[in-house]
């Protein structure tokens, strides 16, 4: 029997606005904004009517680029350069996208934050004055100055306070992502399930691999749904069953709450060391405080498992104290059925 594989979800991507589930906060006034943005643009002659630039924040794997995707397609451009913020700090590779950008040209930077100030100084310019100023050689100040087309602007960041004031003011719209609830993951994973023909056993199935995904689609789909499929083809069958999930939960190493070791490593620290700083809790993980506040906290904070004070003192709260007991460090070791609050 030929081994079934994955193929690529193409369609999910090329989703409109309308189309997409969650992120209501999100997707409702950016269908106000397209639907302004059209009418304005079908009324009027003037060729430098624009759309945005936007601003998309909130934490990795909640849907920034893929809505950006669907807003590009809404807006009807014909092309969408997709880039990042630390690529942009290379200014030749930032001029380039500038000047080959028309009105046509979709933008899209993501990870924004990782751009330098200089970088930042020149997108201001080129939001504000749609102008680009280049200097006409290397060891010289003069320069010359180039107009800029005008293109549609998105940035993501998961930490808007890396931009510049001044760039953050020219943002028209910010939109702030949230996690996904379990019930808007459910019917992601069935969504993609269905798309790529991947049978389940059960709507159960497809609940708890949701509800392993830490509230973001990225590890629903590309972590925790694709690895339920190989360990159903890996035992010959075509259809996900609860048991797959336990195995496969198993070899990912995380607990039905999509927790792993390093979740809980950080979670037992503070249980049995009491209230800790960052730096102190950084060193005993081995791991940069960036890593613990930007990948780790950020989940633990939303589900009241960690709290922090003013004084940015990290201390595990009751709910974390009963997550301890009553989840297995294993899914396959895991009591499936309990309910814990979480």
């Amino acid at each position: 029997m030929e081994e079934k594989k994955p193929k690529a979800d193409i369609s999910h991507f090329e989703a409109g606005l309308s189309e997409m589930i969650g992120q209501r906060q999100v997707i409702d006034p950016l269908l106000v904004y397209v639907r302004a943005y059209r009418n304005i643009k079908s009324g009027s002659s003037n060729p430098t009517v624009s759309f945005g630039p936007s601003l998309f924040t909130g934490p990795s794997g909640v849907g920034k680029t893929m809505i950006a995707k669907a807003l590009h397609k809404e807006l009807g451009h014909r092309e969408l350069v997709e880039t990042n913020g630390l690529m942009l700090n290379n200014r030749f590779q930032l001029f380039s996208i500038l000047i080959c950008a028309d009105s046509d040209t979709t933008v899209f930077i993501d990870e924004a934050h990782g751009m330098n100030s200089k970088a930042q100084q020149i997108l201001l310019t080129a939001l504000s004055e749609k102008k680009l100023f280049v200097s006409s050689s290397i060891s010289s100040d003069r320069s010359c100055t180039i107009p800029l087309a005008n293109f549609t602007m998105i940035f993501a960041t998961t930490d808007e306070h890396m931009l510049q004031g001044p760039l953050l003011n020219r943002m028209r719209i910010c939109c702030k992502f949230e996690y996904y609830s379990v019930k808007d993951l459910v019917e992601i994973v069935r969504q993609r399930a269905n798309a790529l023909n991947w049978q389940y056993e059960s709507d159960g199935v497809l609940r708890i691999i949701a509800r392993g995904a830490k509230g973001t689609p990225r590890l629903a789909l590309n972590r925790n749904l694709e690895t339920c499929w190989y360990v159903t083809i890996s035992h010959n069958r075509n259809v996900i069953t609860l048991q797959d999930v336990y195995e496969a939960f198993h070899h990912l190493q995380i607990d039905e709450f999509g927790l792993d070791k390093r979740d809980r490593s950080y979670l037992m620290l503070l249980c049995e060391g009491g209230p800790s700083k960052l730096c102190v809790l950084s060193s005993r993980l081995s791991l940069p405080s960036l890593t613990l506040q930007r990948v780790l906290e950020p989940y633990l904070l939303k589900e009241g498992l960690v709290i922090q004070d003013d004084s940015s003192m990290r201390a595990i709260t009751r709910k974390g104290r009963q997550y301890l007991e009553t989840t297995s460090p294993l899914f396959g070791q895991a009591r499936i059925g309990e309910a814990h609050g979480i």
